[in-house]
């Protein structure tokens, strides 16, 4: 595949050409690079000189999006393979809407149907056997189809076509290890972690937190900008307590409270109200 783009760039040719084409690399994969929560706010609009100017549906979500902007950059630099782009624009538009509908992710996303091997004649005679004690029909006709799908899943696991999720058994028919539902609460415990080690030691980095917890920069970066934003905005609406305001600070010197100087101390909660 990358040979096959290599190949792709050279016949492009001229940076405006490369520009519409890594433009349209960015469109396909987008809610892969910010998520598919971000990706339904925003799209890649125009890209020109190494600045990239992203579409956004409202006000609250261009400033969400300024915030973590060189996070954003950070991930679409590592998806495009090399630092293309510097900056990031963003355009409040009518034509949002249309734009986005052009870039359909669920249908871009969508799957193959999967083809279920065959029941024998036996088989579905089991199967119908083991719930005929089902006295309402409509209800036991739904059952049996639920039962011949998962029976021809097992067939296809045990040729080793799909696998299943070791944490909850569900079937996965991509390359996954897990599937989406356990990936997804593995996230978020995850997260629930690195919110707390953060709070625990607000000076802590994301070499040092690696050394404890397995999550990568990017994320670590985000969700402890989340930890500042919710201190800071505490602190700024005076609802902050002596404990919170001491983790406001230590969030801003990137240093334990005991290292920090009083005087230091005054003026950081001075700038913060």
């Amino acid at each position: 595949m990358e040979d096959v783009e290599k190949i792709l760039i050279k016949m492009i040719g001229t940076r405006t050409n490369l520009n519409q084409y890594n433009l349209m690399k960015m469109r396909a994969c987008w809610e892969e690079i910010v998520g598919k929560n971000n990706a339904s706010h925003c799209v890649p609009y125009k890209l020109d000189r190494r600045i990239l100017t992203l579409q956004v549906d409202s006000s609250t979500w261009a400033n969400q999006f300024l915030y973590y902007k060189l996070q954003i950059i950070k991930k679409i630099n590592i998806f495009m393979g090399v630092d293309y782009v510097k900056d990031i624009k963003f355009l409040m538009s009518s034509e949002y809407r249309k734009n986005i509908k052009k870039f359909d992710y669920k249908s871009r996303n969508k799957e193959e149907k999967l083809i279920l091997p065959s029941l024998t004649e036996e088989e579905k005679e089991a199967i119908a056997l083991k719930f005929s004690h089902i006295k309402n029909e409509n209800l036991r006709n739904a059952v049996i189809s639920a039962e011949e799908k998962r029976f021809g899943l097992e067939k296809l696991c045990d040729e080793g076509k799909i696998k299943k999720c070791p944490l909850c058994g569900t079937f996965i028919k991509d390359n996954k290890n897990i599937c989406f539902r356990c990936e997804q609460e593995r996230q978020k415990k995850r997260e629930t972690e690195i919110w707390k080690w953060v709070v625990k030691e607000p000076w802590i980095g994301w070499q040092e937190i690696r050394k404890v917890l397995k999550c990568d920069e990017i994320e670590f970066d985000m969700i402890k900008n989340d930890v500042k934003s919710y201190y800071f905005e505490k602190v700024r609406n005076k609802t902050a307590d002596e404990r919170e305001e001491k983790i406001a600070v230590q969030l801003i010197a990137g240093k334990p409270y005991a290292l920090i100087r009083e005087k230091e101390r005054e003026n950081m909660l001075k700038f913060l109200r």
